[in-house]
């Protein structure tokens, strides 16, 4: 379990020194820097800071501030297949198709103010021989950036209510299994009596906090999440502040939930362990679901401090039932 937990500090460590590696600095020898003239200087400002923009820069910086994606960008195709048709102009004249798993690069993007299907088209490109024009809408309904990151996300956004209502389902059968033998036991209490440890407090904890963050991302900075969507990243470092704070409390969770399975196997037999890690699992997703549809009704910013007194104070019990 150590050997995990250190190859995840790796990682973590290992993607912020990626995401902070500045260019290398070129070095000038004393007397090139003495034969530098104001002339020069002024020249040199001329050159790089009075150039402006073409009206075509200006309208591709725009777009992929507003859109997130510009030309050259890859994406993976995640529908079934996508149809492709020709348009005015173009070398190829046949309509044609690419299928899931094909990456495909936007070749240009064409806005068409009036358009019966879509305001804006976007050229793609497979290979030499496919290519083609496609409504922006369904692009983006039928590929995932060509990114693992994205590709997580997509999934977990697209099946979220299956896999959220099954854990949910398994916790309370764990439950309901518990309860049989502890009928006149508080239920929460039982649950964390169950192990003298802060770790499963401190997971229901950052499972709430990372709720609130993300309703408060969808809330009021929607289109963060959209450019962490389409250009992913596991350095906090060069984020905004919100977006590092959301990151950091995933790896957070991520080292945490291991820590909370080394508890259970070093003081639980295999099905009590397994039963108590399917009871966290379900009040988590409880938390989550709770704190993040309150806070998207703006209620959750008054429960979640109530949430995390009490679960504050039952860590704090813990760890003195340890020096205990």
């Amino acid at each position: 379990m150590k050997k995990i937990l250190y190859f995840i500090i790796t990682i973590i460590v290992t993607s912020c020194i990626e995401g902070t590696t500045s260019l290398p600095t070129v070095h000038k020898d004393s007397a090139d820097i003495r034969t530098t003239t104001i002339a020069n200087l002024s020249d040199t400002i001329s050159d790089s800071v009075l150039i402006l923009p073409s009206p075509h820069q200006a309208d591709s910086l725009i777009f992929r501030l507003t859109h997130h994606y510009s030309e050259n960008f890859n994406f993976l195709v995640k529908a079934d297949s996508l149809t492709l048709v020709p348009r005015e102009g173009d070398m190829m004249h046949d309509t044609c198709k690419v299928y899931q798993g094909d990456v495909i690069v936007v070749a240009a993007i064409k806005p068409l103010v009036g358009d019966s299907i879509d305001s804006i088209w976007v050229k793609v490109a497979s290979n030499q021989h496919t290519m083609g024009w496609i409504p922006e809408q369904k692009l983006l309904q039928g590929t995932t950036p060509d990114d693992p990151i994205s590709e997580m996300l997509d999934a977990l956004t697209g099946s979220r209510a299956i896999w959220m209502t099954s854990i949910i389902l398994v916790g309370l059968i764990a439950i309901a299994f518990s309860r049989r033998k502890n009928l006149r036991k508080n239920l929460l209490s039982s649950f964390f009596n169950e192990l003298s440890s802060p770790y499963p407090s401190f997971f229901l904890i950052l499972t709430g906090i990372i709720a609130a963050l993300y309703a408060s991302i969808q809330n009021f900075v929607p289109e963060f999440w959209q450019e962490y969507y389409f250009h992913p990243t596991l350095n906090p470092l060069v984020l905004p502040p919100i977006m590092a704070t959301l990151v950091v409390m995933a790896w957070l969770l991520i080292i945490t939930i291991i820590a909370v399975i080394d508890e259970i196997y070093h003081h639980f037999y295999f099905i009590a362990g397994i039963t108590y890690l399917a009871k966290l699992l379900g009040f988590a997703m409880i938390v989550y679901l709770l704190i993040s549809w309150a806070t998207l009704a703006y209620i959750g910013y008054l429960i979640l401090p109530i949430l995390l007194f009490y679960l504050g104070k039952q860590m704090l019990n813990s760890i003195k039932d340890i020096k205990h």
